[in-house]
């Protein structure tokens, strides 16, 4: 092999193992539960007034929905309980009502559920929620033609009742 030849393989060399770094990089970057994207984030942006639209219809039926979790354990499956009270404080019954909630520590792994109504404006479901922390809960009421939804960060906190802050 010549003496000029060898600079060349060298930087052939280092761009490779350099692309090499770098996809593997990006694969484990793209594998991080704790990293996670809006689903249907575009979607979402173009139709940002009905969004707006959905908030004025919440603020008109005037609902306020108020998440708890129940016993905490590291073991055991989560109890989630939503209030779902009217302006007057007043039960709201017969709805249907789908929840979503994911950890903030762990955005990608996202838990869904249909709930259903134990008493009137008191509605249940049982969650894999087993670390304690703060939690995003996203919460979709539909009764007749009324749709409500509300988005609620719960502090999870071991053997005791978590209440959520609407946001």
């Amino acid at each position: 092999m010549k003496p000029g030849t060898i600079w060349p393989l060298g930087i052939t060399a280092i761009l490779c193992a350099t692309v090499v770094a770098n996809l593997f990089v990006m694969r484990l970057a793209s594998n991080d539960p704790a990293f996670a994207v809006e689903p249907d984030y575009y979607r979402k942006a173009v139709q940002y007034d009905s969004t707006m639209a959905q908030e004025r219809r919440n603020l008109a039926l005037g609902w306020r929905a108020t998440t708890t979790f129940e016993s905490l354990s590291a073991t055991a499956d989560t109890r989630v309980h939503v209030r779902l009270s009217d302006t007057n404080t007043a039960p709201v019954s017969g709805t249907t009502m789908r929840l979503m909630a994911r950890f903030n520590a762990r955005a990608n792994d996202t838990l869904t559920a249909v709930l259903t109504e134990s008493t009137p404006g008191d509605y249940v479901t049982t969650l894999p929620i087993h670390t304690a922390g703060e939690w995003e809960v996203r919460v979709d009421v539909v009764r007749d033609s009324a749709r409500f939804s509300s988005s609620q960060r719960v502090v999870a906190v071991r053997g005791g009742r978590s209440s959520s802050t609407a946001r």
